[in-house]
């Protein structure tokens, strides 16, 4: 199976990083054909022009590129902290520039028709704060709306897990983080 691994987090030793690493380890320890997607390493150019939106202009390389590896694909990851109740900048210009309209969703009367259908879609974010705060300010919520089915659904990618690791912060332990790795380690095995 192709995967796709596009994550983004801007210090090296942050724990996307270290979840991003063992996630694409355990695909390739299972036999699948992983493509990583290191948006800051890359130097993506998140900003979405008002003449590529306009559709008249050719696509940009950089885009025609990751499209490629999006179509490629049959299960698509993404990997990301969230901050200020959503995921960070670079990320979402990803969304807006490779998952645009046309290649990944288009209108069809009042229906929304999702262009990747039948692949399979896996989320992993993380946050300082903890669970309980994230449930009870509807956040937990929020974030399945707006990335699992305003983004993943509507492209007609199923979502097969969105793991989410809270209370990330200075007061985590090591034995956490390796108990975090392990339930990543885990989804990968289990879901492909």
């Amino acid at each position: 199976m192709k995967h796709v691994v596009v994550f983004a987090h801007p210090r090296s030793g942050s724990f996307i990083r270290q979840a991003a690493g063992a996630y694409v380890d355990e695909l390739e320890q299972c036999g699948h054909e992983v493509v990583v997607r290191d948006l800051y390493d890359m130097g993506f150019n998140p900003v979405l022009s008002a003449e590529e939106m306009s559709g008249k202009a050719p696509l940009p390389e950089d885009v025609q590129r990751e499209q490629k590896f999006v179509r490629d694909a049959h299960a698509i990851t993404f990997l990301f902290p969230i901050w200020w109740a959503s995921m960070p900048a670079m990320l979402k210009g990803y969304v807006d520039r490779v998952f645009s309209y046309g290649f990944a969703w288009e209108m069809r009367g009042e229906t929304i028709e999702g262009k990747l259908r039948g692949r399979k879609g896996m989320i992993v974010t993380s946050s300082a704060a903890p669970m309980s705060y994230l449930e009870a300010t509807g956040e937990l919520r929020a974030f399945a709306v707006t990335q699992d089915f305003a983004i993943m659904d509507v492209c007609g990618i199923h979502v097969v897990e969105h793991l989410h690791f809270d209370d990330l912060g200075s007061q985590t332990t090591a034995e956490r983080i390796d108990e975090d790795i392990h339930r990543i380690r885990k989804a990968a095995r289990e879901h492909f």
